[in-house]
């Protein structure tokens, strides 16, 4: 009889996981590109201008991304839509189509940031760029067109799983264990513009326009259906949490190596450097080529989020299985990105840190419009029926949006004046 039971038992939970494997994939990716050349840059200067008084912020961090993409693929399961085409539909077209031109110029820049943060690796090793980009570039917008969307997805779980390199640097930095606990758990606050500034850069850098519409795109694209929300819902947490550990140990590795030094960074390129003389040459490799992989997987989903947003509102064919031919619209609007953000990259005189500050400062004003939009649609009864938000899940989604339009405000103020 327990034989039965322990049977039976078994199976219950092994169905559960081939559900679960069946749904993974969006959440995940979402959460971990946030973590993009952008990101490693922004935790790698607060870890070594700061130590580790902001890592509590992460558990702030972490609760917010998780509400705010979990409201996006839980209107893209049960609506079968992404939020352009929600956009498109529930409000004025001319403001969908002007939200999307700056969503264009936003998401543009993070891939330039990103095709920046492939050049640095070239830099670090000292690759000639013009051999370099190009050939990961190509390579990017060629696995996106040919690739089925399964392959598309496996490429980047792999991705995923290879911010394990900061993870490892974090444990070779051996950092002081007393002081990250009490920093991880123990609000710090400085008053001073620096560290208002960097605070508000490692909320932003996590917190994307980009990802706002791609995570709801891209579980329409995977064919999620209503029975399983609840597996997805599960995506969207670990995806969340994987993110805030991969930022976390770039934070500490920085942390107990260059802010004990008392060396100052302005890039991901310095902390590689930097780490190289203090950690050994592992070290320098390790963030190398995390950096390339967060880079390579940052421009891939970025471009296909920017892509997936302005044919949603044109209306147009968006799939990843779909051929070019098919979707011509679609894969154009990601080599164009590609294209562009190439060019800019191997001519250094193109105002790259003059777009790159533009960008954030529209972000900052746009996110939380956006965010917004999404909490109206989500407590739309007739579109979304049972799975409008609750009384608790509408608390924390106003306290998020209050509080992200409080630090971008900040954010604005601070870039300007």
């Amino acid at each position: 009889m327990l034989n039965i039971f322990s049977k039976r038992s078994m199976n219950y939970w092994k169905i559960k996981l081939l559900v679960f494997f069946s749904v993974v994939g969006p959440g995940i990716i979402t959460g971990t590109a946030d973590n993009d050349a952008g990101g490693v840059a922004t935790y790698s200067i607060v870890g070594a201008h700061f130590g580790y008084q902001m890592l509590w912020i992460l558990i702030l961090i972490t609760v917010m991304l998780y509400v705010t993409q979990e409201m996006g693929m839980r209107l893209g399961v049960v609506t079968g839509k992404g939020l352009g085409d929600l956009i498109r539909e529930k409000f004025d077209l001319r403001l969908a189509v002007g939200m999307m031109i700056i969503v264009f110029f936003v998401n543009f820049s993070n891939i330039l940031a990103n095709v920046a943060g492939i050049a640095a690796v070239a830099d670090i090793y000292h690759i000639p760029r013009l051999m370099f980009v190009p050939i990961f570039t190509i390579m990017v917008w060629f696995i996106i067109v040919r690739g089925s969307f399964n392959f598309v997805q496996n490429i980047f779980l792999t991705s995923c799983v290879l911010f394990f390199c900061y993870i490892v640097n974090g444990f070779m930095a051996k950092p002081d264990v007393p002081a990250m606990i009490h920093g991880s758990f123990v609000p710090t606050l400085q008053l001073n513009k620096e560290y208002i500034f960097t605070a508000t850069a490692l909320i932003g850098t996590t917190l994307t326009v980009w990802g706002q519409f791609f995570v709801q795109s891209y579980f329409v694209d995977k064919g999620i259906d209503k029975k399983k929300i609840r597996h997805a819902r599960l995506d969207v947490f670990f995806g969340a949490l994987w993110t805030d550990i991969g930022s976390y140990f770039i934070i500490i590795s920085a942390a107990a190596t260059i802010f004990v030094k008392g060396i100052r960074i302005n890039s991901a390129v310095d902390a590689a450097q930097a780490l190289g003389p203090l950690l050994g040459p592992v070290a320098k490799h390790l963030f190398a080529w995390g950096l390339l992989n967060a880079s390579l997987l940052g421009v891939s989903i970025i471009s296909m989020g920017t892509a997936y947003a302005l044919t949603e509102v044109l209306g147009t064919e968006r799939k990843v299985n779909s051929s070019f031919k098919d979707a011509p619209l679609f894969y154009s609007i990601i080599g164009l990105c590609l294209f562009v953000s190439t060019i800019m990259v191997l001519f250094p005189k193109m105002p790259v840190i003059f777009v790159l500050t533009a960008s954030q400062a529209l972000n900052t004003v746009l996110l939380p419009i956006i965010f917004i939009v999404v909490l109206k649609l989500i407590n739309d009864k007739k579109l979304m029926g049972q799975y409008i938000n609750g009384p608790v899940s509408n608390i924390i989604a106003w306290i998020t949006i209050v509080s992200f339009t409080l630090i971008s405000a900040a954010m604005v103020c601070l870039m300007f004046f």
